[in-house]
């Protein structure tokens, strides 16, 4: 396979350089940033919601929608974190520490501004790498066969289990959920039905749209539901002193101050990138382990104090695992991401299914893919800068106003999708699946990626079984690679277990220590 091709990257060039696609991108990092504004809502969320609308569209222009508002809203979260302390996506929360203490302070839109350009900045280069690594690694995988593949992708699963909470049987558990989720309906060789407890709609199995609408969007609404009924008063406005803080006669951010963060957007890129290429770790722990690995490198700059270096370390951490999120998904077609498994799902209904030989059968998707990543950084630099002290206002929308919005629009999305009212009912069930997952603590990542995976898992393991005849030993240990993949399968789940143990003994005996010095 070769790395680079010519003809279909000039043909990628003249799908995305249009006014349709180039529209889209822009409208897709406007509901973004919107999207990341508002305390609640999530980019998987927003791309959820959206999923339905690109299956009339064109590849590049869905494309253009979706990677815009996954961008748009990992960056949208640090405008709330900054004007109200409250993040409005998770991975923007290590951005409160710093980022309000200067609204405090009347530097609002500094911090703002610096938050902008260091999430542009990383993004940037995070692409690069996701541009340069990804086809590498998908010749690498084209080595693979189907008992590696299978190894593989058990592998992705217990990464998942492993790295998506502190409880590893949480994260499992959901993994489990997703693979006994992905066997619904019809067995893809003897067409047997399977799973769907004798209800004739499940025939053909969980649709894609309605359960992801329902996961991301509906179990947040009813999260927010819940929190809005707690609540004893209305919150009171605080924007005559946001609007104080945020006015373009306050002070800005210089070129200087700028370049002065280099160090701590370097953290940033660095591990946040890192994190992107592991399944299940997610732009959150990007940011809060940039954050702590610039904190601890520079003490004399008082990170954590109100300074803008911490703002620059917490996004660009973020940002920075965007594109390498999409690196698993392109190489090995296991997303690394929530947000990235509803991409790769937007991808499958365009007919070009995320798998090693993605480059060699749809290079011109991929190429426009690559390019929209690059250029959406711009866009996400200009609509961000324009209109962030606009979206700094989001965040006061009441809940009683955003939540009966938000689930028409999953009502909508999911019936839109085929037409088939069955579908509003998964997504429901879904939605309340979600709702419960989040408040035992169970992480929705590997649900949701195991989902997507098992269909290409359970036809590698049906291909090597025939291949080997349907001798089991043959078929799953045949090479060494195979054996290999296996035991590290197996040494992962030992040392997250151990790390787990450990982790409970050292914090019951903190917890002995400081009830004897009470007493």
């Amino acid at each position: 396979m070769d790395i680079f091709q010519v003809d279909p990257f000039y043909d990628a060039l003249t799908l995305v350089f249009t006014f349709r696609t180039l529209y889209w991108l822009a409208v897709g990092v406007t509901i973004g940033v919107g999207v990341g504004a508002i305390p609640g809502l999530t980019a998987s969320t927003g791309v959820a919601l959206m999923l339905p609308l690109t299956f009339g569209m064109d590849t590049a222009s869905a494309l253009g929608l979706l990677i815009g508002l996954y961008k748009g809203a990992v960056y949208g979260g640090s405008i709330s974190a900054i004007s109200f302390a409250t993040p409005g996506t998770p991975e923007a929360a290590a951005t409160v520490y710093d980022g309000f203490k200067l609204m405090r302070r009347g530097k609002g839109r500094k911090a703002i501004l610096m938050a902008l350009y260091a999430s542009v900045t990383a993004d940037t280069l995070s692409d690069v790498i996701t541009i340069v690594i990804a086809p590498l690694l998908a010749v690498v995988a084209l080595k693979f066969g189907p008992s590696e593949r299978f190894w593989l992708m058990v592998l992705a699963v217990t990464l998942l289990g492993a790295l998506s909470g502190r409880h590893l049987a949480k994260g499992m558990m959901s993994a489990a959920l997703g693979l006994f989720v992905g066997t619904i309906g019809s067995d893809p060789i003897g067409a047997v039905s399977r799973n769907t407890f004798g209800i004739w709609w499940l025939e053909e199995g969980i649709h894609l749209i309605p359960m992801m609408i329902g996961i991301f969007a509906m179990s947040r609404m009813l999260e927010e539901f819940v929190i809005l009924m707690r609540e004893n008063q209305t919150i009171q406005s605080t924007g005559r002193a946001i609007a104080e803080a945020l006015t373009t006669g306050t002070e800005g951010l210089s070129f200087r101050e700028y370049l002065r963060c280099w160090k701590e957007m370097s953290i940033g890129l660095g591990v946040g990138s890192f994190v992107g290429m592991l399944p299940g770790l997610g732009a959150t722990a990007g940011a809060f382990l940039s954050y702590s690995v610039a904190k601890q490198a520079f003490p004399e700059k008082k990170i954590g104090s109100g300074v803008i270096e911490g703002i620059a370390a917490a996004e660009a951490g973020n940002n920075a695992t965007v594109g390498p999120t999409l690196i698993p998904l392109l190489a090995f077609g296991i997303p690394g991401s929530s947000s990235a498994a509803l991409i790769g799902g937007a991808l499958m209904l365009q007919g070009a299914t995320p798998s090693p030989r993605m480059f060699e059968l749809y290079p011109t998707v991929v190429y426009s893919l690559f390019i929209i990543l690059f250029i959406g950084n711009f866009f996400n630099l200009a609509i961000g800068r324009f209109f962030a002290l606009l979206y700094a206002r989001l965040g006061q929308l009441p809940r009683h106003l955003v939540i009966p919005l938000i689930t028409m629009m999953a009502v909508i999305g999911s019936y839109s999708f085929q037409g088939n009212p069955y579908d509003v009912v998964i997504m429901l069930v879904f939605g309340f699946i979600g709702f419960g997952m989040r408040t035992l603590g169970i992480p929705d990542a590997p649900l949701v990626i195991t989902f997507l995976i098992t269909p290409m898992m359970e036809g590698s393991l049906r291909r090597a079984l025939l291949i080997n005849q349907g001798d089991w030993f043959l078929a799953l240990f045949k090479s060494p690679l195979a054996i290999s993949l296996f035991v590290a399968g197996v040494v992962l789940t030992y040392l997250s277990i151990r790390l787990q143990v450990m982790e409970r003994i050292s914090e019951s005996a903190t917890e002995m220590g400081e009830e004897s010095a009470s007493s």
